[in-house]
């Protein structure tokens, strides 16, 4: 009788054990699936990228279950096994995201439709090992199906906030100017709105905010009547994209930063990145608006036939006198860029200004912000060359991070492009000449790059030869080719698990010498950052 009941308290502490960790689960998936911004696909992928299936919990079961069909078990391996796994839910709740999980509206909605069955159908396991064994291995499939029966709601709600925020737009109408590209958008819209602030106040979606819901709700949150200008990022995620945002803001003018391959998985190649991008020129100038452009982007057809067609609603800057607005000169001399541009368009422009930012790369998207400020309003342009030397340095993008008597942090962590990488590679080795110290570079490399994931990585682990005295290299399973570049081109490096731990060892390392350099390279979200063992 006493055996019964014990027998009956452990399977019920088993079962109570099993929800704990289930209710734990499912808020580290739904992590992950928010990262992936619910898109049921791509989170697929990641659980079996990351690992996210039960290993540690379900061993313990098994052989719960292997204990009591051999040697019928009593008690007290039923306790430990409980007592074990609830340890293993408390170290899992511990864990720390670098980007923890938002209890949005939507994050709620999955959360309570994942969890109330799940819960339910332990309970009809009246815990069982194998049964939880299995729930633990189904539990994503909970978030998936909660998502997917949730979708024709959430659609209502995300019309109603579109729609909501649109006829704000439209009520307080400022001057709309959308900004694209493969990269530099976020940092040209930081220099342009700060500029376009010397003619009334600017409104602009803060970070990387580039989506209808992101802007959405900034929209809804943030922008007022006193706002004379909006500044839209536009981002693609895959044709027709930047289309349904155009429909949305209706930019009067816009900017195209750069097409390069920082997003070939997600469209295959850089043509049809080309012509992604393209759809915001193509809206603007048939509403009658302008578009600044960085030159290099007429390489690509889709730019070439709307230059060709619109004329001179498209102003070209470049490093070429064959733009309309060229950089005659950039000169990097004490730790600030000092830039000349001459240009023809409708009148004569020249202009000679300061920037502090670091990296050759800010010198073209200062340009292009130059340019649209100009042609928007006139007015300021003898005005610019008084703020250009004050531009604040954009949040982890090349920021420059230094403190008395400690080594200097370039916080590099939002790029995500080569051309970025290299850039800020170079001014790291220059800042360590300078300083008479070490270069140290952290990085875990790039992603989306699709087909040219190797070959770029092998390029990028070369171009570090000269310029680097260690590096560190996160989660280096992902990019082979980048170590193996390394390893030929001679160059210390070393792999970690994530930036905590590369920057606990270099402080252990280096930190006390105030001379040395340290590069923080593209830091990658938890989803890509590190496989979990749970």
């Amino acid at each position: 009788m006493i055996e019964n009941v014990a027998e009956s308290a452990g399977a019920l502490f088993l079962i109570f054990v099993g929800g704990c960790l289930t209710v734990v689960r499912i808020a580290s998936l739904l992590a992950y699936f928010q990262q992936e911004e619910y898109d049921s696909a791509r989170y697929v992928y990641t659980i079996f990228r990351v690992r996210l299936f039960d290993i540690k919990a379900s061993l313990l079961l098994f052989v719960l279950f292997a204990e009591r069909m051999l040697w019928n078990a009593g008690f007290l391996p039923l306790l430990v096994c409980s007592i074990l796994i609830l340890i293993i839910a408390w170290q899992e709740r511990s864990y720390t995201y670098k980007k923890p999980l938002i209890y949005t509206e939507r994050a709620k909605r999955i959360y309570w439709v994942s969890i109330i069955p799940a819960l339910i159908a332990l309970l009809l396991g009246r815990g069982h090992p194998l049964f939880i064994l299995f729930l633990l291995q189904v539990l994503p499939l909970f978030l998936l199906f909660a998502n997917i029966l949730l979708i024709p709601f959430q659609k209502q709600i995300n019309r109603h906030y579109i729609e909501s925020a649109k006829n704000k737009l439209k009520r307080m109408d400022p001057l709309r100017i959308g900004i694209t590209g493969s990269f530099g958008k976020t940092t040209v819209k930081h220099i342009c709105a700060e500029f376009l602030s010397l003619s009334g106040p600017v409104f602009y979606s803060r970070g990387s905010v580039n989506t209808e819901l992101g802007l959405t709700r900034h929209i809804r949150e943030r922008l007022q009547w006193g706002h004379c200008y909006f500044i839209a990022e536009m981002g693609a995620y895959g044709l027709g994209s930047i289309c349904r945002l155009c429909s949305f803001i209706r930019p009067h003018h816009g900017i195209v930063t750069a097409i390069g391959d920082t997003h070939i998985e997600r469209f295959g190649n850089i043509e049809t990145i080309a012509r992604a991008k393209s759809e915001l020129v193509e809206s603007v100038c048939k509403a009658g608006g302008q578009i600044v452009l960085n030159a290099d982007v007429l390489q690509f057809q889709p730019f070439r036939k709307l230059k060709s067609y619109y004329g001179s609603q498209l102003i070209s800057v470049g490093f070429d006198e064959e733009a309309d607005i060229w950089i005659k000169r950039a000169d990097f001399v004490d730790g600030m860029w000092e830039i000349e541009l001459q240009g023809r368009c409708a009148h004569e422009f020249q202009m000679v200004y300061r920037l502090p930012l670091l990296g050759a790369h800010n010198v073209i998207n200062s340009a292009l912000a130059i340019v649209m400020a100009s042609r928007i309003d006139p007015k300021i342009i003898k005005r610019l060359p008084f703020i250009t030397s004050r531009v604040e340095q954009i949040p982890h993008r090349l920021q420059k991070k230094e403190n008395e008597g400690k080594l200097l942090i370039l916080d590099d962590s939002y790029n995500a492009n080569e051309v970025g990488f290299k850039n800020a590679v170079q001014i790291l080795s220059q800042l360590a000449r300078e300083r008479g110290g070490m270069a140290i570079l952290v990085t875990p490399g790039l992603v989306e790059l699709g087909y040219l994931h190797d070959q770029v990585h092998e390029e990028l682990g070369l171009f570090c030869k000269g310029l680097c005295d260690r590096v560190y290299v996160v989660n280096p399973s992902r990019i082979p080719t980048f170590i193996s570049a390394l390893f030929h081109a001679g160059i210390d490096y070393s792999g970690v698990q994530n930036f905590s731990e590369a920057h606990r060892v270099i402080l252990e390392l280096y930190g006390k010498e105030a001379r040395n350099v340290i590069l923080y390279e593209n830091d990658l979200p938890d989803l890509l950052e590190e496989m979990r063992f749970l």
